[in-house]
């Protein structure tokens, strides 16, 4: 479904029909990412399956792809791969989430329209971890080689001694001299 991502769906009728939407969707244009995951030319594989269920209207939310993320131990480049699926209620106001069951995930679908980029970005952002890391340390660009030069460089060279207030007693002095 090419450029059927971007406009505004009516979620009443994709529910009612019970549709099933494929779409491969560019990461740069889901809303509201990080910059450095938007930046490269990866793209997403949504499978949205609408329906209802206990009287709300909902979506069966399927993501998959690779994406280029940045590992915050070594700040070296990190290949995380997203597979996720999760049903989502399909809510028209806010007043409706109130009587939602808790237990569900949530979409606002203001007035009946649905955003499939919108929703997709949402489940993309909570399949995302908080911190990306390599899931394994020894993997980290550099990891070794820092950790390496780090315990050489302490042992080579005793830590310098901060005095800030060295000076401090001259100074008082000199001051209450000229008080006098």
């Amino acid at each position: 479904m090419p450029g059927g991502a971007s406009k505004l769906h009516d979620v009443r009728k994709l529910a009612d029909t019970r549709a099933t939407l494929d779409l491969d969707i560019p990461v740069a244009q889901l809303p509201g990412l990080p910059d450095e995951i938007v930046s490269g030319s990866a793209q997403v594989h949504a499978r949205l399956q609408f329906g209802r269920e206990r009287g709300y209207m909902v979506a069966q939310v399927a993501l998959s792809g690779q994406l280029a993320l940045i590992c915050q131990r070594c700040m070296g480049p990190m290949a995380l791969r997203i597979d996720v699926n999760s049903p989502v209620l399909l809510l028209e106001s806010e007043a409706e989430a109130e009587g939602a069951p808790a237990d569900w995930e949530t979409h606002l679908a203001a007035e009946g329209r649905l955003s499939l980029e919108a929703l997709a970005a949402e489940e993309l952002l909570l399949a995302l971890p908080i911190v990306p890391l390599h899931a394994d340390p020894g993997s980290c660009i550099g990891a070794a080689e820092a950790a390496s030069q780090a315990a050489r460089g302490a042992a080579a060279a005793p830590a310098a001694t901060a005095r800030p207030f060295e000076g401090l007693r001259s100074l008082l002095q000199r001051g209450s001299k000229s008080d006098e």
